[in-house]
């Protein structure tokens, strides 16, 4: 009976990580949700003597301004050994109307922190190979963000009813 009870669970995990749906998530976040943000935001924005429009929303990959102002594609591992926060810039299209005058260009907004293993991240797509040649354990199945050197997970839960015990078996 015992087996029975795990076998789901088990053939579940034979296809699928822990993580997944975290990784899944950020994604869609990345692709679709930060432009509805930008959308919204857009929709609200009062259109009186200047006209403010925002456009498209792009993101690059993650990486550092280093000291003399250059800029490098960083991975999870140098982030972690040099305690920087593993984040990419995010740029927002930009129109100003004034008057009969009108001026757009992007603009850097800020800079989102990229999650491990996410279509983003700069070890994406990489082999077993490569992902040790840049210091990454291959079965680190990612799913968490890289914050001034420390591991950060982001931890879902949902309150089925709150203030209220659940006792289970085992």
């Amino acid at each position: 009976m015992d087996k029975q009870k795990n076998i789901l669970v088990k053939k579940y995990l034979e296809q699928h990580s822990l993580v997944e749906s975290n990784i899944l998530s950020f994604d869609d976040f990345i692709k679709n949700k930060m432009q509805a943000i930008v959308n919204e935001i857009n929709e609200n924005i009062n259109k009186e003597e200047v006209e403010i429009t925002l456009g498209k929303i792009r993101i690059e990959k993650p990486n550092i301004i280093e000291s003399d102002g250059s800029t490098s594609l960083v991975t999870p591992s140098i982030a972690r050994l040099r305690n920087l926060t593993y984040s990419a810039p995010v740029f927002v299209e930009l129109s100003v109307k004034y008057g009969g005058q009108s001026d757009s260009s992007e603009v850097e907004i800020g800079r989102i922190p990229m999650m491990v293993k996410s279509s983003v991240c700069n070890t994406y797509g990489m082999t077993r190979e490569q992902l040790r040649e840049n210091y990454m354990d291959p079965l680190d199945p990612g799913g968490y963000f890289m914050v001034n050197g420390n591991e950060r997970i982001m931890v879902m839960n949902e309150d089925l009813a709150a203030n209220q015990p659940f006792i289970e078996e085992g």
